[in-house]
């Protein structure tokens, strides 16, 4: 069951036997004996490997697939003993595994890897576009508040000296500048020179 769920894609994520392994080579070893020797019996060859061939498929597999994953060398020998990278006609041998069948399995492996990073790239750069909009909107959010923020001290301004002569306009100034919440009007006042004479 577990066998089935497995896809190149997934394997990506999975950590490598060096990793999974890192200080058990003994465990690692029987692990991936035990895969061999279930990949080997799935095929119906008059001969068969001895033990000690058997240990030094398992050797070879160990040094083939540290870089990839435990799920690498399940999938892998699922897909050559259903005839995905071709047929054996005479028997299983470390050539034909290692020479022909592996460089298949890694070529399907590195586009998956290729297809996972452009899909990678392609979420980034729509996530800079999606930023990019995002921050033009903010800012022309502000400048628009800001607008309406000078649109309305103006407003204030306008009425306040709409009745005002030049006298009126000087005490105001001086007033207003001593005084926190309303100093920031003055430069507003003061443009009022040009107009109230």
């Amino acid at each position: 069951m577990q066998e089935r769920k497995l896809t190149i894609a997934e394997n990506l994520q999975k950590p490598t036997l060096k990793q999974l392994f890192k200080n058990n080579g003994t465990m690692c070893f029987n692990v991936i004996e035990i895969l061999v020797k279930r990949f080997l019996n799935s095929f119906s060859f008059s001969t068969k490997l001895n033990a000690e061939q058997i240990k030094i498929l398992t050797a070879d597999t160990i040094d083939h697939f540290s870089y990839e994953s435990l799920e690498d060398v399940v999938l892998f020998f699922k897909m050559a003993r259903s005839g995905k990278f071709g047929v054996s006609k005479r028997g299983i041998d470390g050539n034909k595994i290692f020479g022909e069948w592996l460089p298949q399995y890694l070529e399907l492996k590195a586009i998956e890897r290729e297809k996972l990073i452009t899909e990678r790239r392609k979420k980034q750069e729509q996530n800079i576009n999606i930023e990019a909009v995002q921050q033009t909107y903010k800012q022309v959010e502000e400048r628009k508040q800001q607008e309406q923020k000078k649109q309305a001290q103006q407003e204030f301004i306008d009425d306040i000296v709409k009745n005002f002569d030049r006298q009126m306009l000087e005490d105001t100034i001086i007033s207003w500048q001593t005084d926190e919440d309303l100093k920031k009007y003055v430069p507003l006042l003061k443009l009022k020179r040009k107009i109230i004479k």
